[in-house]
């Protein structure tokens, strides 16, 4: 009798323990379900939200990135620091500006001397008052403040297009600016890229010494530029990523020429500077494809390749394409 009662509480008890461990089982079977299933939707409702910032935006946002990337999977310890003349500064609003020839900084300056002065006054008039109210920069601040302002203070930098910043480059320096003269003397060396029997530019002066001075035709400007030779450098065709360090100064905002007017508004927004959308840059009709076609058109490709390789950084860090400026111009 007694061994009957013990076989039927063993029965009853293995019983038991099986239904509990089924039950907590299924239990946290349904637990990981149900956790599973909410990942699972979060991911695909995650898919359908929309981003509601506007273009500038998402092009600074995407701007940030590529440099951030590009300074993480490349050396640059061995560039030089910018020299301190190169940072503009605007103590009103606390900005810091690099300063890169031929990215629109004569606009930007204009901007940055209204922003300090509150006027509205046009280039020509800016420059009327540099004595009385000058462009402030770095190179007049002790150590102590330069590292606060490089610290605090909201850092701009302008980049533009390689391409289409060579061609700026040479038709100011060489065509249209007062000073061309001088640069046709300081770079009348590049004539020797281009052959002897190569037809000289129509355009030609004497200098004082009675000697003829060609002007330097692009051609020759841009074989000039793709070689490493030191006498043919110049601070307004020098690579960007060399002038301005971005691996080295964490800049707050990067504006292309290319949409200036559309990426100045957010910097100012941004940069908390409000009522002062009087001084923002206008939209202009920008070049363009026919602006590669006119000027690069009788380039060879092995003297664009060359460009491509020394601009490389510039390309890479700032999201320009070389082989899209070439399809441009040969859709054009």
């Amino acid at each position: 009798m007694r061994v009957s009662v013990i076989f039927h509480w063993l029965f009853v008890a293995v019983v038991l323990g099986v239904l509990v461990y089924t039950y907590f089982s299924f239990r946290q079977t349904e637990g990981q379900i149900a956790v599973t299933a909410m990942k699972s939707n979060y991911t695909q409702l995650s898919r359908y939200v929309p981003d509601n910032r506007s273009l500038a935006e998402r092009r600074q946002s995407e701007r940030m990135t590529l440099i951030k990337e590009y300074c993480r999977e490349n050396d640059h310890r061995n560039i030089t620091f910018p020299p301190l003349r190169r940072f503009v500064v605007n103590e009103r609003h606390k900005l810091l500006y690099c300063q890169v020839f031929k990215t629109g900084s004569t606009t930007t300056l204009t901007i940055l001397h209204n922003l300090e002065y509150n006027k509205h006054r046009s280039t020509v008039g800016m420059r009327k008052t540099f004595d009385r109210q000058p462009i402030k920069r770095l190179k007049n601040y002790t150590k102590e403040e330069v590292r606060l302002r490089f610290e605090k203070y909201t850092k701009l930098l302008i980049v533009r297009d390689p391409l289409e910043r060579l061609v700026s480059a040479w038709k100011d320096k060489f065509v249209e600016a007062p000073a061309r003269f001088g640069f046709w003397k300081s770079y009348q060396s590049m004539l020797e890229t281009i052959p002897l029997n190569t037809s000289r530019p129509q355009e030609s002066i004497k200098n004082s010494e009675n000697v003829t001075m060609h002007q330097v035709p692009f051609l020759a400007f841009i074989k000039a530029v793709g070689t490493n030779r030191t006498e043919w450098q110049d601070l307004h065709w020098e690579l960007i990523s060399n002038l301005c360090t971005p691996c080295q100064i964490d800049y707050d905002f990067i504006v292309h020429t290319e949409s200036l007017a559309e990426d100045f508004p957010l910097f100012f927004k941004k940069a908390g500077i409000v009522g002062m959308d009087r001084l923002l840059p206008k939209t202009r009709t920008r070049e363009g494809n026919r602006l590669f076609w006119d000027f690069y058109k009788d380039v060879p490709m092995e003297d664009l390749h060359k460009i491509k390789l020394k601009f490389k950084a510039d390309y890479d860090m700032f999201g320009y394409s070389f082989d899209d400026d070439i399809t441009e111009m040969l859709n054009h």
